[in-house]
């Protein structure tokens, strides 16, 4: 899974060895709070991604640049680590040196958070330090892609379509110096029915305690209603995971991470959900 650095490579790339899939969306980030689509964290768990990352040997990621502008450093490696715990709760065969991440490449494009390219590339030295760092913690392969500055655009940000085959070659080479567990697939698709059944309710199982932590409250009027609830919810691109209101007027929003939480808390005040708020909303969608 990659950013728009991944459309380089053709895919589907096929071998006598091993498939690639590639699945490259321009403007991808490790979390984004604002577009799921563009969100890994949010595209993994969705029913393809968990088909692929539990019928696959190794996972690539090549992901980054977006993140680093505007974003600090130790922010994103908060959130790879996020997903990457995640990632090994749900998909233990890729463990032990099956996920791969690549490091960042040079990026001179300023954002309004790094506006000078001295400060945008310090943020991702200090990235890719970090994610060194952080390969020692979860034993994830990292792969220094270290592409000479003339190999960009000139956008100064994606690789030159003239460069396209050699940054292709560094990856695809990488890629077939790692040894392939050919059984994954075939020990996985055999499961019986029961067995996958036991292993949903074991991820659902699991889920359930992740958005116990994640978890926050708000006073709610009983003039708010689930329908009403769920299209506010969204209007406002509020990305919970699960929602109850009880008895007692109070609503729990569960979260399937502390991003989404923390995005969540920040956008509904306290009394968001009293009757006030929910005339004002009526006479907005009218």
């Amino acid at each position: 899974m990659s950013d728009s650095h991944g459309k380089c490579l053709n895919y589907p790339i096929i071998t006598t060895n091993y498939q690639i899939d590639n699945y490259s969306f321009s403007g991808l980030q490790w979390i984004n709070n604002y577009n799921s689509n563009l969100c890994l964290f949010s595209l993994i768990q969705k029913e393809l991604f968990s088909f692929l990352l539990s019928t696959s040997s190794y996972a690539f990621f090549l992901i980054g640049t977006n993140s680093v502008r505007n974003y600090v450093a130790s922010e994103i490696i908060d959130q790879v680590d996020q997903i990457f715990s995640f990632i090994y709760s749900q998909y233990p065969h890729l463990t032990n040196q099956k996920l791969i991440v690549t490091t960042c490449i040079p990026c001179f494009k300023t954002t309004k958070r790094f506006p000078t390219t001295t400060a945008l590339m310090n943020n991702i030295y200090h990235y890719n330090y970090l994610l060194f760092i952080l390969s020692h913690k979860f034993n994830f392969l990292y792969f220094d892609l270290h592409i000479p500055i003339d190999w960009l655009s000139y956008d100064m940000m994606h690789v030159g379509r003239r460069y396209h085959n050699e940054f292709s070659n560094l990856i695809l080479n990488y890629i077939n110096s790692l040894p392939v567990n050919q059984n994954i697939s075939i020990t996985i698709c055999n499961r019986s029915p029961e067995a996958i059944h036991r292993r949903n309710k074991k991820r659902n199982f699991k889920l359930k305690m992740i958005q116990k932590n994640f978890t926050l409250r708000r006073e709610i009027s009983s003039l708010w209603s689930y329908i009403h609830l769920k299209k506010f919810l969204k209007y406002n691109g509020i990305r919970f995971g699960t929602l109850s209101i009880m008895s007692n007027h109070i609503l729990y929003l569960r979260f399937n991470n502390i991003f989404n939480l923390r995005s969540a808390d920040h956008a509904l005040p306290m009394d968001i959900f009293d009757s006030i708020h929910f005339i004002q909303w009526l006479e907005h969608i009218r």
